[in-house]
Formats: structure tokens, sequence, C-alpha cells
């Protein structure tokens, strides 16, 4: 993704009235399919935007790709983004005493468990290690909210298999497609069983100003925890993760 991301800058940068896929595609020697990937990873993390006419064009001044895009690193002076994610990790478990995450899509199809908090005996989301893989991404909330902000991410995972984990699972894409859209209102998502049986889990993103994301906040705990105390967790990692 990053040296996608960098090879993409580059070019744009060489063409001010910027490219369709098409001419990317040309310019470059490579696939119809690369070249767009190319683009949407630059207009995910803030560094370009396309125009009415499908043009791909750099924006004056990405402001996000610090924090999980495409960028180089953080800005002197700044807050360590690394060191305020976990902050927020560490936070979201002490409201809630369940055990919390933080996912970052480290591209357009993998999505890394790159952090969690919990207590000794607490119980473990069975089956999630730490990556998310994309036929599994449409189950769990914290790639939920992720695939609602980034169009690249949910048009990468829509071409793959949507597999049923348990009898809960949402595998039909158009009702997906339509709760990622309620998810995007709402700013939160939730998985009641659809990951594993006898869980839940509730997950919100940490935004950029461009309004993508590439990191989600979010917790399990059981499904009856989820029953019984489902609007004050939802509070909870809405609060983390605004925060």
């Amino acid at each position: 993704g990053q040296a996608a991301g960098r090879a993409g800058r580059a070019l744009l940068g060489d063409h001010p009235g910027g490219l369709c896929s098409a001419d990317l595609a040309e310019y470059l020697g490579k696939s119809a399919a690369t070249a767009r990937y190319m683009i949407n990873t630059l207009c995910d993390a803030g560094y370009a935007e396309r125009d009415p006419s499908g043009r791909c064009r750099l924006t004056e001044a990405p402001p996000w790709g610090r924090w999980g895009g495409v960028g180089d690193g953080p800005v002197p002076g700044d807050p360590d983004p690394g060191a305020v994610l976990a902050e927020a990790t560490t936070e979201l478990y002490r409201r809630t005493r369940q055990r919390s995450y933080l996912v970052r899509r480290t591209s357009t199809l993998v999505a890394s468990v790159t952090d969690s908090r919990g207590h000794q005996g607490l119980a473990r989301l069975p089956g999630l290690g730490t990556h998310v893989p994309p036929h599994h991404a449409h189950a769990l909330a914290m790639t939920k909210v992720l695939l609602a902000t980034s169009p690249a991410y949910r048009e990468a995972v829509e071409g793959e298999p949507l597999p049923s984990l348990t009898p809960h699972t949402l595998t039909d894409l158009p009702a997906l497609r339509a709760e990622l859209a309620n998810v995007a209102r709402c700013g939160v998502a939730v998985d009641d069983e659809e990951y594993a049986p006898g869980f839940a889990t509730v997950a919100a993103p940490i935004l950029a100003p461009s309004g993508r994301s590439t990191v989600a906040l979010g917790l399990s705990c059981s499904a009856r925890r989820l029953a019984l105390d489902g609007d004050v967790l939802v509070a909870a990692v809405r609060a983390a993760a605004g925060r």
C-alpha cells in the first residue's frame, strides 16, 4: 500500500491536470485493476480526490496519511500516533472492562489487530488472530466500520466470497451494503454473534479529517452482555473513538 501510494503521488505530481484510471494504466503499462487500486489507495488516504469528470488529482494538503494510510511518518511536533491510539484502546478497556482492540487496515485487503487490552481470564474472541482475512471482514464490527468508511476496502471485500461464520452472519450482498450505509450514518457497528457464537463486538472508526478511516476501535463481549448493556457499551465505544 505504501509503495503504491508513493508511486501514485509522484505520478500525479507530474500531471497537475489529473489522470483517470485508464490514463494511469497506460502510463504505467499496468492493468486497469492495478491503476484503480492505486487511485483508490490515494483517495482513501486523503492524498487525492476525483473531480466530476472522474480524473484523479492530488489534494492541496493531505492531512491523514501519517495516521495509517500511505503517509511517510509523523510530522515533527505532532503527538506520536501509535501512543495516542494505544491510549485509546486502554481507555476503552478501563471504561467497559471488556476486551478492547485496535484494528488497522494495512492494505486494500488486509486488516490487522495491532493492539488488544484485557485482564487475565477475560474471554478472547474465538477465531480472531493478528489479521482479519477479507472473507471474514463482513462479520466483525471492527472491520465493518472500516468497510463503511473506505470505498477501496469495501470494493475489494465485496469481490470476495461472504461465508457464513455462524447462523447469524450476514451473507447477502445487498443487505450488507444496506447495513454498511447505516453504519456510515450512525458511526458505530455491532456484530451480534455474526463472527463467533455467543460473542458480540462493537466498534467505531477513528476518523480522518477527510471522513474516512483506516483505524477502528472496538470491544468484544458475550452476546448476553450486549443484550443487557448494549446502549452503555455503544456509548463507551463512541466516546473513546471520538476522543
